[in-house]
């Protein structure tokens, strides 16, 4: 069904799910909430209420559903935290993970405190994600998509009008996958802290390991930016990233059979079907993919 938004002559915003009131704003007045509450909504209109209109009944919303503690985890790493109060530069004064609400200057919290804020503060994109998802995901794939949104932002502008939402909510999990790394860049650059969040995102979506990304060098498609595509193998830790993946489609193009499918993970699986593949065109079979595998795959 289609979202739309109603602002009623009360100063309350109800968002509907077709005939259903599903959300209410209570706005008080105030810009700033009318704001938040257009900012997260996935409805594409907004009218204005008739003032004898009666404000409806708001419906159960979905589950409302949590990040899980890996989520959490990897949101953390991600994000900077500061425990003493600051100016961020156009007089909003934060604390902890970006939390704004009730901040003075000379504040300080204790990391336990900052954790808090932002468990308090992610529930709003929790909610948006709810929202914005038309189909079944786990917790981990959830809990990706909502480290991806706090960073990445809702709306148009942010995961609301990315490929990777339409992907996804077109049952196309591989392909929503392969958009995450395509949002690593700054003012027009990849960015090695972008790039490795976003890695780190991709291989919690498919609940593998996420910690071997804080240390990846590259630009999320070869071994680092500009240089020659690195040579490919079974390592532990295990490689992973953008060119494991196009490896891994190029295999199944082929007819080989991966056990998890195109996952950005060079495993044991990966391993044995590029000996197959290897084996087949006449290569030393040695699971190394290096320039005369590639070019045999096609790439």
């Amino acid at each position: 069904m289609e979202r739309s938004i109603e602002l009623y002559s009360d100063g309350r915003l109800y968002e509907y799910d077709g005939d259903n009131a599903v959300k209410v704003t209570e706005t008080q007045g105030h810009v700033a909430a009318v704001i938040t509450a257009l900012t997260f909504s996935t409805a594409p209109t907004l009218t204005v209420a008739p003032s004898d209109k009666q404000p409806p009944e708001v419906i159960t919303p979905r589950g409302s559903r949590r990040i899980n503690d890996e989520g959490f985890k990897l949101l953390t790493t991600f994000e900077g935290c500061l425990l003493t109060a600051y100016d961020d530069s156009v007089g909003v004064w934060t604390i902890g993970y970006g939390h704004t609400e009730g901040i003075h200057p000379g504040m300080s919290i204790t990391q336990a405190q900052a954790e808090q804020f932002l468990q308090k503060d992610l529930e709003i994109f929790e909610s948006y994600v709810e929202d914005a998802v038309q189909v079944d995901v786990n917790e981990d794939q959830f809990s990706a998509l909502v480290c991806f949104c706090f960073n990445v932002g809702p709306g148009s502008e942010g995961f609301g009008g990315s490929t990777l939402l339409r992907k996804l909510n077109a049952g196309d999990f591989q392909g929503a996958a392969g958009q995450f790394p395509r949002w690593n860049k700054g003012g027009g650059e990849p960015l090695l802290g972008l790039t490795r969040r976003r890695l780190a995102e991709q291989a919690l979506f498919f609940s593998k390991p996420w910690k071997p990304f804080l240390t990846y060098e590259g630009d999320g498609t070869t071994g680092g930016q500009g240089a020659a595509p690195r040579t490919l193998k079974l390592t532990n830790p295990m490689m992973q990233g953008e060119d494991v993946r196009q490896v891994q489609e190029a295999l199944l193009k082929s007819g080989l059979r991966i056990g998890d499918g195109a996952d950005s993970i060079f495993g044991n699986a990966t391993d044995a079907a590029i000996k197959q593949f290897q084996k087949s065109k006449g290569l030393t079979d040695d699971g190394i993919v290096g320039a005369r595998t590639l070019q045999a795959l096609g790439l």
